[in-house]
């Protein structure tokens, strides 16, 4: 042992010294030293592999690298696989006992102790990689295969199922497993290998598609599985699989069937990653793809300076395929599976190379075909192959051994019945073919081709069973382009276009997928399919997929100019295009060309009918001649009428061309060819169409032969459109319009538009093609329009205009249709268009005039109606009275809006144009009349002065004096008023509008008295009745009118007691004289239709007025959820909240009143207008901007209603407060005239002391406007009326007027009698006994007398506010005082003052003293002794105890503005002012530089325009802009002196 160690000192020295060849020698000298029988040899290998010395390692080792050095590097491996195995031959057997209990990583054991201890201790990994070390492939196999196998060693294993069933679980292998000598090459352990790799390929791939769907952006599944199969088959799992699958082919104990079954999976393996990989690239191991790139192996490659890894134990390194590689295996198996003519599981190769074959046509290798059907007898494709052979004439496949017998029996039927004759020579086997089913014919078709037997020739039996049998087999054979080329070229050939474009799709479909999949082209294939997909498409519904046909024939010419079959396709688009000298041109070519003698005949024929259409008739006729002439012989001599298509199409070609010459020989040869025509051919229809028109346009017209054949036509051929339109026109005329739908629709079969045509509906317009026939589409629409399906009447008639898009009356049409399905806005524009097409057709001004009407648009509407007028000379009743309505509506719309005016006019025109249109027609007497009664109803609510009543009177007499003339008999009288006879004698009153209406009314219910309208016309004459009497003042006359109403109502009800809104009206005219029968005639009405908000409105009213509130509220609110925007329910809910108590909240129901009504709710007006200055009548401060509404809206009432003087001297009121006072004292003088002509009328108490009131306030008012005198001329009259009065009311304001008269001699002068009325006026207010009026009266009484200056004036003054200086004095007389005191420097008296308003509590200063008249005192005195500080502080702490104090925060701010502190002002000024807030906030941002302060001066102007204070303030913030914007000029300008 120490000789050893020390030779391998020197070996190891003789390495580091790079002294190669020695120690190689060395090393040698050593093996050859150390025999088997050496004790040395035994130490070191009588032991297992981990209890080897390292010296004999060592040695292997030295000569191993030795070798490797000297660049031999074969030895090298095998000297280093000797190191592996050599304890292995040294030391066949080992016992359990000897074995480890685990080893540590990268040990290599003896092979018979590895694969037992990696079953044992695993990993599975490691397990199955040790046992591929037993493979055949393996370079153990040659050593081990020569040592014996130990004794009773041997485990039976048997050999695994191939192919396995399943592939969800992996192969367990038996156990215990044989020995190591047992499994070597073991094809078992070779099939469960396979079987395990073929597991874990599936698995994996399941698995990663499945987590790969799971992640955002993954694209679709078939994309995943693409990607995911692409990495796993790519890489080491797939081509272990390789390995594996080609080791058992190559085994020599395989059977022959597992060897096909292998070789069909390495096949479908290739397939799949050819599939999956894409052009150019090649997939890397994190399922990324890059560009194509050398083959790389799955390994790293490892340091040069280490040893090479040994094959045995580590994974075999592999290069990954390219798609071209592995199209080239797939190729290749495929290839040799055909070669060797392999059936069983070898079909989808056979299909492999047969769908990749690149044929021109579809005669594909006949050979191939046979050897297919021979090969898989039993394939559908086989079933395929012989019905194409039978159907081009080709040989058929010969039939195998069993088909010599006859066909088996067909189920159901008895064994022992005789069999079936063979079918008999002549017609191919005809009468054989009864009763057999696809299989069994295709049998006796074989064997009587075997036998001769087989017709040449197919009848039409035959080739329909042929194309049904064949395209049965399409779902079994979807994915074969063999099988689509060849069902589109025989559909084309059954002219069958739909189906044959159908296939020729799905076909370019494959090829697509083909070439995708295997990264090649097919240009033959795909210029076949473009050709039949082209040709299909010209005839499938010509003209509609001609576009698409021209793309595809120009492309398949471009590619072959000598296509004849294209050409002529192209050839025949041009024709239907009528550009017939291009079409010549390529029929032409075909002729030149040359070919087959049917195209050559075919083209010539095209030819002359293109010369007939290009004008060129003679020489067409001589062509066409010809081509009969030749198709005649043709059939003569041949005894075959194949032709009889063409030939009947040759001789209608040369009639038409007859026909178009136009002599009358010409013309009666036509009929004669026409007929010859059809004895070639009964079935062809345009021969019928054109003798049709023959017998149509012969004199005299023989029109039932000629309908006889137009219906022959269309019935042969529904593309026969010039039969259809005539049979649609005559039965339009007839009104039979479901034949003209029946028509149209299968016209619109007939070109391709049926998608859309379902039972006649038509659907999805937009997406349909410009029509050939748009008649079609015309009548279709015309026919919905009469069954009034306007929507799809509008559908039908665009696309009619597609084809036709001047046709003016399609235009009309389609715009009637519009309007009548709601689509006014597209109608406008329809018509419209129709106008541009014809300025003169007036229809479309009367329709455009319906539209607008129905928009509400009626100016418009009028403008429309009176254009049709000036076309029409005014000769159409209809568009007259269509004018009135539209011109009744203008008015109403107007008067809604408030212009008043407007209104009355249009209501004049309205009622001019009915009289117009009653005199030209008797039979619209109940429609005028009705007319009539509405304008004149309408103009009574807009004529409150008798001026404007006389207008419409002068309107109305003609119209009054027609009725009378026309009612001799007086049947419009009416009790109360009598007949309109006497309203024509009486004089004009303001009620003469409404009387007028009563008698429009009257006359239409005797007009209407049998007719269905009697109801509407008594509802009309009881609502005037109603009106009328609440207008009459009168007891004796207001009764009758009230009966007549009542009456009418009645009498209406007795006709139709089931109409609600005669109940509804019941209970309105009932509801003054009998609530009871009021509330029962609502009732019914609700029970009628309890939907109705106006009649719950009206119950609601009625119950608020008999004070039941709960109820009240409950109908209200009913009404309010029936329809939340009906105004009066929200009125009602207003009035409640207001008996409730809540004001606020009824403020907000009245004005969302306002708002929901727009101004057409007058009460609502009136009602909002009072609850907002109900505050303003409470003790304190209120912010007038709140009273701009209700003085819009007041303004608004009366104007509506200029005779309500509680609303006069509402708004009279509210102009007061807002500062309007020339509007306020307009409005005072109104309602005051208007209570005088009342009171003189009645003399009521009431009235007189409302008289006063008003006359108190305009006295008031003009004192305030400085109208001094008519001021005291109202407080005169007013006190006339008071003076002697005992009324309560008349008494309170005896001290306001005889104070008003006070105030007015003083401005006027009479200064005696000034002091004298103060006096007077404070013995009234001390009589009266009313707190604090006395008080009132005397600072006003002061004040006046230190406006009259002297000392003793101003002594008195002070007396009469000392006297009222009590132990409590009112804040107003110490506030006066104290601003004496300041006046007059009187420190005693200012420090009484002072003392007293100072000790005032906060809650009484701001109870009596809201305008804040302390703090002014106080601040002005601070100011006044110079303490600014002071001054301020009261000025806060106003503002602290009073924050919404507007005036408080104004002074304040004011105060900080006059010591230069704008933005502190700003603060003070924040939230919400009045006009003097904002002029200030705006002067303390100018101050600030903030230019925004203008905006806010601009704001406060137009709050109150009349305010001078504004003006001013926006004229001086100009002013600061004009100076900034100067001094900044001047700056620039010495900046750039300076530069």
């Amino acid at each position: 042992m120490a000789t050893t160690k020390k030779a391998l000192k020197s070996i190891k020295s003789q390495l580091e010294a790079k002294n190669h060849e020695a120690a190689l020698y060395e090393a040698s000298e050593l093996r050859k030293r150390l025999s088997k029988d050496d004790p040395e040899a035994a130490q070191v290998c009588g032991r297992p592999r981990y209890m080897w010395s390292t010296d004999t390692e060592n040695r292997l080792v030295y000569q191993g690298l030795a070798l490797l050095n000297l660049d031999r590097i074969e030895e090298a491996e095998k000297v280093r696989l000797l190191t592996l195995l050599r304890p292995l031959a040294d030391c066949p057997s080992l016992t359990r006992a000897e074995l480890p209990p685990c080893l540590p990583a990268g040990s290599t054991e003896p092979p018979s102790d590895l694969v037992q201890l990696r079953a044992k201790h695993g990993p599975e990994e490691d397990f199955h990689r040790a046992l591929r070390l037993l493979l055949p492939s393996s370079p153990l196999i040659s050593l081990l295969q020569p040592l014996p196998p130990p004794q009773g060693a041997y485990v039976p294993f048997p050999s695994p199922v191939y192919p396995p069933p399943n592939l969800a679980a992996l192969p367990q292998l038996p156990r215990p497993l044989p020995h190591v000598i047992h499994l070597l090459a073991s094809l078992p352990l070779l099939l469960n290998l396979l079987i395990r790799q073929q597991v874990l390929v599936h698995t994996s791939i399941e698995a990663k598609v499945k987590a790969g769907r799971t992640r955002l952006g993954a694209g679709t599944e078939k994309d995943v599985r693409r990607n995911v199969e692409a990495e796993v088959l790519g890489g080491d799992l797939g081509m272990e699989l390789v390995d594996l699958l080609r080791e058992v082919s190559s085994h020599p104990a395989v059977e022959d069937n597992v060897r096909r079954e292998v070789e069909v999976r390495e096949f479908e393996f290739w397939t799949a990653l050819v599939g999956s990989l894409s052009a150019e690239e090649v997939v890397v191991k994190d399922g990324k793809t890059k560009g194509k790139s050398k083959p790389q192996t799955q390994t790293a490659t490892e340091d040069s300076s280490e040893l090479p890894p040994t094959p045995l134990f580590s994974p075999t390194a592999h290069t990954r395929p390219t798609k071209a590689e592995a199209l080239t295996r797939a190729d290749g198996l495929a290839k040799g599976f055909v070669l060797l003519e392999l059936g069983g599981p070898a079909e989808s190769g056979w299909s492999w190379v047969m769908e990749g074959m690149d044929e021109p046509t579809i005669l594909y290798d006949h050979d191939l075909l046979l050897k297919f059907a021979k090969t898989f007898p039993e394939s559908p494709l086989t079933d395929f192959i012989d019905d194409y052979c039978r159907w081009f004439h080709l040989p058929l496949p010969e039939p195998e051994g069993d088909e010599a017998e006859d066909a088996e029996p067909i189920d159901g039927e008895d064994e022992a019945k005789p069999k079936a004759p063979a079918p008999k020579k002549g017609r191919g086997g005809k009468r054989g073919r009864a009763g057999l089913n696809a299989r069994e014919r295709r049998k006796a078709r074989r064997l009587a081709e075997k036998d001769g037997a087989l017709s040449e020739d197919l009848d039409q039996e035959e080739r329909d069973e042929l194309v049904a049998s064949m395209t049965k087999l399409l779902d079994k054979l979807s994915k074969s382009i063999f099988v689509h080329r060849v069902m589109a070229r025989i559909s084309i050939q059954e002219e069958d276009w739909a189906n044959a474009v159908a296939f020729a799709e799905k076909g370019r479909t494959l090829v697509k997928d083909v070439e995708a999949q295997r990264g090649t082209s097919l240009p033959s294939v795909r210029v076949s399919l473009d050709t039949a997909l082209g040709v299909a498409l010209v005839p499938y519904f010509s003209p509609k997929h001609h576009p698409r046909a021209t793309r595809l024939l120009n492309g398949v010419l471009g590619a072959d100019p000598t296509n004849s079959e294209a050409r002529f396709a192209r050839a025949q688009i041009f024709q239907t295009a009528g550009n017939w000298s291009e079409a010549r041109k390529h029929f032409q070519q075909i002729l030149d060309q040359g070919g087959e003698e049917k195209d050559v005949v075919a083209a010539r024929e095209e030819v002359g009918w293109c010369l007939v259409n290009e004008g060129k008739l003679e020489e067409g006729r001589d062509i066409l001649e010809t081509v009969v002439e030749m198709r005649d012989a043709r059939q003569e001599k041949e005894g075959k009428d194949d032709e009889a298509f063409p030939r009947a199409r040759a001789w209608w070609r040369l009639g038409q061309t007859e026909w178009m010459i136009g002599d009358d020989e010409s013309r009666q040869h036509a009929e004669d060819w026409f007929m010859a025509s059809i004895r070639a051919l009964p079935t062809f229809a345009p021969s019928y169409t054109s003798l049709g028109v023959c017998y149509s346009s012969a004199s005299p017209p023989d029109e039932d032969r000629a309908l006889k054949c137009f219906q022959k036509a269309f019935e042969l051929d529904a593309t026969e459109a010039e039969a259809a339109r005539r049979l649609a026109i005559g039965y339009a005329d007839d009104d039979e319009w479901a034949l003209v739908r029946a028509i149209a629709t299968r016209v619109m079969e007939g070109e391709g538009g049926v998608e859309g045509v379902a039972g006649g509906e038509v659907m999805n317009a937009k997406g349909r093609f410009a029509p050939k026939n748009g008649w079609a589409w015309k009548a279709l629409g015309s026919t919905e329009m009469f069954y009034r399906n306007y929507a799809k009447a509008a559908q039908a008639l665009q696309i009619a205009l597609r084809a036709e898009p001047d046709d003016v009356s399609t235009w009309l049409l389609l715009g009637e249709s519009y309007v009548k399905c709601g689509r006014h806005i597209a109608g406008l524009k329809a018509l419209q268009k129709a106008l541009e097409l014809d300025p003169a057709n007036w229809m479309a001004w009367y329709d455009i005039g319906e539209i607008y009407v129905q928009l509400a648009t009626y100016d418009k509407a009028v403008e429309a109606y009176e254009k049709v007028q000036e076309m029409t000379g005014r000769k159409e009743l209809g568009v007259t009275a269509a004018m009135a309505v539209a011109t009744l509506a203008l008015g109403q719309q107007s008067a809604a809006g408030g212009f008043r005016e407007r209104s009355r006019r249009a209501f004049h025109s309205a009622i001019s144009l009915a009289a117009e249109v009653l005199q030209q027609g008797e039979g619209h007497r109940p429609w005028g009349w009705k007319l009539i009664g509405d304008a004149a109803f309408e103009l009574a609510n807009h004529e409150p002065e008798l001026a404007d009543a006389e207008q419409s009177a002068a309107v109305l007499h003609p119209v009054l004096e027609m009725l009378v003339a026309d009612d001799a008999d007086r049947r419009s009288t009416v009790e109360g008023l009598g007949h309109a006879g006497n309203l024509l004698q009486a004089s004009v009153d303001v009620n003469f509008s409404l009387k007028s209406s009563v008698f429009a009314y009257a006359y239409r219910a005797y007009l209407c008295r049998n007719d269905r309208t009697s109801d509407s016309a008594l509802y009309d004459l009881a609502t005037a009745l109603h009106t009328l009497a609440g207008r009459t003042l009168e007891d004796n006359e207001k009764k009758p009118l009230m009966k007549g109403a009542i009456s009418a109502i009645r009498v209406a009800l007795e006709k139709d007691a089931g109409d609600e809104r005669l109940w509804n009206a019941l209970g309105v005219v009932c509801g003054q004289a009998g609530p009871q029968l009021a509330q029962h005639a609502f009732v019914v009405s609700l029970e009628l239709y309890a939907k109705d908000p106006v009649t719950w409105a009206n119950l609601g009213f009625l119950y608020l007025r008999l004070d039941d509130i709960e109820l009240a509220n409950q109908c209200f609110l009913k009404a309010q959820i029936i329809d939340p925007d009906y105004a009066r329910a929200w009125l009602g809910q207003g009035l409640i909240a207001e008996r409730n108590g809540e004001p606020d909240h009824a403020r907000a129901l009245f004005a969302h009143a306002v708002t929901l009504s727009a101004g057409s709710l007058l009460e609502a007006d009136l009602a909002m207008a009072a609850s907002v200055f109900e505050r303003f009548l409470r003790p304190g401060l209120v912010d007038p901007n709140s009273l701009h509404q209700p003085a819009f809206a007041l303004k608004h009432y009366c104007h509506q209603r200029p005779r309500d003087s509680v609303a006069a001297h509402l708004h009279a009121l509210i102009c007061e407060r807002l500062g309007l006072t020339d509007d306020a004292s307009a409005a005072l003088e109104r309602a005051a005239a208007l209570l005088e002509e009342e009171y003189e009328r009645t003399e009521s108490s009431d009235l007189e002391v409302r008289y006063s009131i008003a006359l108190c306030n305009l006295g008031r008012i003009r004192l305030g406007a400085k109208q001094y005198e008519r001021a005291l001329e109202a407080f005169t009259n007013c006190w006339e009326l008071i003076e002697g009065s005992q009324d309560a009311t008349a008494t309170a304001l005896r001290t306001q007027v005889r104070l008003g008269q006070a105030l007015s001699r003083y401005w006027i002068g009479e200064t005696e009698a000034s002091l004298e009325a103060f006096q007077v006026a404070l013995d009234e207010a001390e009589g009266s006994g009313k707190p604090g009026l006395k008080e009132e009266v005397a600072v006003l009484l002061a004040r006046t007398l230190w406006g009259l200056g002297g000392e003793d004036a101003r002594e008195a003054a002070k007396t009469h506010l000392m006297d009222l200086s009590g132990e409590h004095p009112p804040i107003k007389v110490i506030a006066t005082l104290g601003a004496i005191a300041l006046v007059e420097s009187d420190q005693d008296l200012l420090d009484a003052a002072l003392t007293e308003l100072n000790a005032l509590p906060l809650e009484r200063r701001l109870a009596e003293d809201p305008s804040g008249q302390v703090e002014l005192i106080l601040s002005s005195h601070s100011l006044a002794s110079g303490d600014r500080e002071e001054a301020l502080s009261i000025l806060q702490g106003a503002i602290l105890s009073n924050p919404s104090a507007v005036t408080a925060r104004n002074r304040l701010a004011k105060l900080l503005l006059s010591e230069g502190k704008p933005e502190d002002a700003l603060s003070a000024l924040m939230g919400p002012g009045d006009g003097e807030t904002m002029r200030l906030r705006g002067a303390a941002r100018m101050l600030s530089g903030d230019e925004a302060g203008m905006g806010e001066l601009q704001k406060a102007v137009q709050l109150a325009p009349w305010e001078v204070k504004g003006w001013e303030a926006l004229a001086w913030g100009k002013k600061i802009m004009e100076e900034a914007d100067n001094e900044g000029a001047a700056v620039e300008g010495v900046e750039g002196v300076e530069e």
